[in-house]
């Protein structure tokens, strides 16, 4: 895989995760609940900062944004799925809808799919002789 669709997928994935926290934020502002047990305002300012994370790659820096996406790994891996997963199933009035509870954790398992390529270098990044 190219490190250019790489990031693209992972800004996908950031798109996908502010997304879900601002669709949740308009339900509980209409007087609905929160899609989930995450703040809605946490989630999408913690997705936000995530694809700034992605500068140091698209810039070149690879080295940076590999370690990045390492510490990526743990935050999202516990409070995207983990966290999630041991809500179930006391903890699932916490969630709007089961589909809700499910694509919370889907989402966040595509983002570590793409973080785990990005921390194990399994990615081309062509015109660049050596990382930075």
């Amino acid at each position: 895989m190219k490190l250019k669709t790489l990031l693209t997928a992972q800004c996908f994935y950031a798109i996908l995760g502010i997304g879900y926290n601002v669709l949740s934020f308009l339900s509980v502002s209409s007087g609905g609940q929160a899609f989930s047990a995450t703040a809605p305002l946490t989630g999408g300012l913690t997705m936000l900062l995530y694809g700034l994370c992605l500068l140091p790659g698209f810039l070149g820096y690879t080295g940076v944004y590999r370690a990045l996406m390492g510490l990526a790994i743990l935050v999202f891996g516990y409070g995207g799925i983990i966290k999630h997963l041991l809500n179930y199933p006391g903890g699932l009035d916490a969630y709007s809808s089961m589909t809700a509870y499910i694509l919370a954790i889907g989402i966040n398992v595509f983002g570590l799919v793409l973080n785990v390529i990005a921390v194990s270098g399994k990615f081309r990044n062509p015109g660049s002789a050596a990382s930075r």
